[in-house]
């Protein structure tokens, strides 16, 4: 009898262990999703919380993830606790196995185009050119007595030409003297620096107009010169380059010597030789008897007829002018080059 009584305190103990940590559990549970190929934190958050910028802190939830844009397929990801979802997800306790229709595998992690207004300012990237820029006018005058001109400060432009309307917006700029080529010493072209840019407000006569200075990247001052408003888009979309084609970097933007990480460069071809928007390029360092070493990667994110600009994406040490570049192909690109966001 008394074994038996003991059996039973037993059972009953465990059963009751059992049945509060079952408890327990359902209590603390909340909803989560299985990672799918391709999944990224910033992608999820758009999922379900219509807001990417939350990654941080659905990545401090899910402190196993060593990278939050290379996460493995079948882990889970705990979501948010305190955030309204928008989008239906699967909920503790809840088989999803056999009910929960996969999402289609998910396209490169490129595929989206990469967001790189957080690598440089692109309205200020300038460009190389082979030929002093044709200006279309001038700042004649402002209504302060400062020598550098500042935001929202009023101006007076002339500007050639009848094609001007109020709300157009006009570049800025200045030309460097002209430079070499780091290769043979010959004549190259200039680079052209954009210090900011205007809008003109009305018209006073003839080729005189208001204007209003919008932005400013660099020291702006009464005298500068102006020409056309060509922005640059922050979304990069990756392309194809041709396999094995090769370029050299002939410039850096404000004239730097050495060239590192997030360094604007100049390539001395563009779309006229085949470089587009988009192309992947390696930084190769020759060894002689040796295999070339890759030092960098450097994405195109404008192109001209005859150069093209370029952003570090990676240095692993630094190099300069006359440093030769050769295609990648993206499907070969560094995963970590995935940290860079997709576009919106």
């Amino acid at each position: 009898m008394k074994q038996t009584a003991i059996r039973s305190i037993l059972v009953l103990c465990a059963a009751f262990f059992l049945a509060l940590f079952f408890w327990g559990a359902a209590a603390a549970g909340g909803y989560y999703h299985i990672v799918q190929k391709g999944d990224t934190l910033w992608d999820l958050c758009e999922k379900y919380y219509g807001d990417p910028w939350l990654w941080p802190k659905l990545w401090e939830m899910n402190p196993f993830i060593t990278n939050p844009h290379l996460l493995s397929p079948g882990d889970r990801i705990n979501l948010l606790e305190d955030v309204p979802l928008k989008r239906k997800a699967l909920k503790e306790g809840t088989k999803h196995a056999s009910t929960v229709k996969k999402e289609p595998e998910a396209k490169a992690w490129w595929a989206r185009g990469l967001e790189i207004s957080g690598l440089t300012n692109v309205k200020a990237i300038g460009y190389l050119s082979p030929d002093p820029v044709e200006s279309c006018g001038q700042i004649i005058s402002a209504d302060t007595e400062h020598l550098i001109l500042s935001e929202r400060d009023k101006v007076v432009l002339r500007l050639e030409g009848n094609m001007t309307r109020p709300g157009d917006l006009i570049w800025v700029y200045k030309c460097s003297d002209k430079i070499k080529n780091p290769l043979n010493e010959e004549p190259l072209g200039y680079i052209v620096s954009i210090l900011g840019n205007v809008k003109v407000t009305e018209r006073i006569e003839g080729t005189l107009f208001k204007a209003v200075v919008n932005e400013t990247y660099r020291d702006i001052r009464v005298g500068d010169k102006l020409t056309t408003y060509s922005p640059v888009s922050s979304c990069v979309v990756p392309t194809s380059a041709p396999q094995g084609f090769e370029t050299t970097i002939m410039a850096v933007k404000d004239e730097h010597q050495i060239i590192g990480q997030f360094s604007v460069v100049y390539l001395e071809d563009g779309y006229g030789q085949g470089v587009q928007r988009g192309n992947l390029f390696e930084v190769i360092r020759q060894r002689e008897g040796l295999p070339d070493v890759v030092i960098g990667y450097v994405l195109v994110v404008d192109s001209r007829p005859d150069s093209s600009v370029g952003i570090v994406v990676e240095a692993k040490e630094h190099f300069y002018r006359g440093a030769r570049l050769r295609t990648l192909q993206w499907e070969k690109a560094p995963r970590y080059l995935s940290a860079i966001p997709p576009c919106s």
